[in-house]
């Protein structure tokens, strides 16, 4: 039996779904669950029947979004009685589906937005061949957000196993990788740096794929060490677009058929309405929808440009703006520090200072002294943290990324 899932010490096939989902003709347009398997087939069920979904996190409380009924949520409506013969029909059902997916966006700071896609979009990044048979997905994100769903849609295209790592601790998260020979591996930069610091290799992983967040150079170095087998690449993706290009360092190219449908003013990244979900929410200027993400050309030539920082996380200091992601990726690479946050607080004389969270590496004695001295070589002085202050951990969204304040 091809493997589907592992999930703590359950393990579900694909024969398995298969087979409940032509027993269970019945889904739940608003599901709210935390068994991943049944999450998992009433997403199935609800494509392969072409019928419109809305995906909800097990914890949230219907409050936090405008017009969802909470008399709707996990109530059933019956489905046709169609059956499917095989894995294989129930992939192509799923893949030819003209189903819409209704997903809300869970970012570091705002409140839930809904965008509704199709499955054409959000399989856009989908690959499907020989070479990918065998390939066994460890499951690090969201499965109700935009990252998930493309880990989701990449595996079962491929009928791969996936085994459920997130949220994990990292001794969990390491033993299910070597338990279950994991060899891909899809997360947040704060998903890696949880598995530090380095003990050993696991040769059996042959690519890793970061994103969401922003990552440094010293996050790469340390993924070598532990996945010295693996190549490493970065995606962009969104709530709004879903996955748009992938990058290998932190280098992002345009796609050669799509420049046209990005635009760069003062530094912002536009993108094209027509690679966009729908969404209420959306402001457009003309045809194309503001990012939010800011960026600098390293070849503009050949549209290859660097991620910066969120327009919306820059730090007004006296007139000065300051990019938290440089100065965090400064602090990271200082001796004794595994990862640091950094956040303006208002100041009435400034407009905001630079603060800074900062967990040190288990054993460190690194003092906030150290720091400053350490930042005086790589940062102008307005840069530089007047607060800094040492935490065990970092508030994480229910996406898995650091909650930036």
């Amino acid at each position: 039996m091809a493997l589907f899932l592992y999930n703590g010490a359950k393990e579900y096939s694909y024969e398995m779904l298969v087979d409940s989902i032509n027993r269970h003709r019945e889904y739940f347009p608003l599901y709210k669950t935390d068994d991943l398997f049944a999450y998992f087939e009433n997403l199935v069920k609800a494509i392969a029947a072409g019928r419109p979904l809305t995906l909800l996190d097990s914890d949230l409380s219907v409050s936090e979004i405008e017009g969802l009924d909470n008399g709707a949520v996990n109530v059933p409506v019956k489905l046709d009685e169609t059956t499917y013969s095989s894995v294989d029909a129930l992939v192509a059902a799923v893949l030819a589906s003209s189903s819409e997916i209704t997903i809300f966006t869970s970012g570091t700071t705002g409140q839930p937005k809904k965008v509704v896609h199709s499955i054409s979009t959000l399989t856009r990044a989908v690959r499907v061949s020989e070479g990918h048979i065998g390939d066994i997905w460890a499951y690090a994100y969201n499965p109700t957000h935009m990252a998930g769903l493309q880990v989701f849609f990449q595996a079962f295209a491929n009928k791969n196993t996936l085994v459920n790592v997130f949220n994990l601790q990292r001794n969990d998260v390491y033993r299910n990788i070597a338990a279950h020979g994991v060899t891909h591996i899809s997360a947040t930069p704060t998903f890696y740096r949880l598995l530090l610091p380095y003990e050993q290799p696991y040769l059996n992983v042959k690519r890793v794929t970061l994103g969401g967040e922003k990552s440094g150079t010293q996050l790469y170095d340390n993924i070598r060490l532990i996945f010295p087998n693996a190549k490493i690449n970065n995606v962009y993706a969104s709530t709004e677009a879903g996955s748009l290009f992938a990058a290998k360092g932190d280098c992002f190219q345009l796609p050669a058929g799509l420049r046209d449908k990005f635009r760069v003013v003062d530094e912002e990244l536009l993108i094209h309405h027509s690679l966009l979900g729908r969404s209420d929410s959306f402001k457009l200027d003309g045809e194309f929808y503001h990012s939010g993400d800011l960026i600098e050309w390293v070849d503009e030539a050949n549209g290859c440009f660097r991620f910066k920082s969120r327009k919306n996380e820059l730090i007004n200091v006296g007139g000065y703006k300051v990019n938290p992601s440089e100065v965090e990726e400064a602090i990271d690479s200082i001796e004794g520090v595994r990862q640091s946050l950094v956040y303006g607080k208002p100041n009435s004389v400034l407009g905001n200072i630079v603060v800074a969270e900062v967990l040190r590496e288990e054993g460190s004695a690194v003092t906030d002294v150290d720091i400053r001295k350490s930042l005086r070589d790589k940062l102008q002085d307005f840069k530089i943290p007047r607060k800094i202050i040492f935490v065990e951990e970092f508030t994480l969204t229910r996406t898995g990324k650091i909650k930036r304040l």
